[in-house]
């Protein structure tokens, strides 16, 4: 009895997580498009925009967080990837009305960066297909 009440009971834990909609458990939600760029918050101040425009062209796109990335909390956004052409700039808007940009990062090969101490982007190249 013990044993059949445990499956029906990881069985049920099981089907309950795959019904969680996709992003409930992030802190912040992010707008757009395609696959989804995590962004990490260790600077040590909150990030209250988040823009992305292809480098060169300065021209922004609407700020991509729903909310405040708090410090040391992370957001997985989509960031309209199926648009974005080679090179890409991103701008943060910290909570001190400061914005800092990120020039020609490689965002079709980014799935994950971190804004670190001094607000520098640290990621990890990720090629598709090879």
């Amino acid at each position: 009895m013990i044993l059949m009440f445990r499956k029906f009971f990881i069985l049920f834990t099981v089907a309950l997580m795959l019904t969680l909609p996709v992003g409930t458990l992030h802190a912040a939600e992010c707008a757009g498009g395609g696959a989804p760029l995590e962004i990490v918050n260790k600077s040590g101040g909150n990030i209250t925009g988040l823009s992305i425009s292809q480098t060169g062209m300065e021209r922004w796109s609407a700020n991509r967080l729903m909310e405040p990335l708090a410090a040391g909390a992370s957001v997985s956004c989509d960031i309209g990837r199926d648009s974005i052409l080679g090179l890409s700039d991103i701008k943060l808007t910290m909570s001190d009305g400061r914005e800092i940009v990120w020039r020609r990062l490689p965002i079709l090969e980014i799935f994950s960066i971190t804004a670190d101490e001094g607000l520098k982007p640290r990621y990890e190249r990720i090629k598709l297909g090879s």
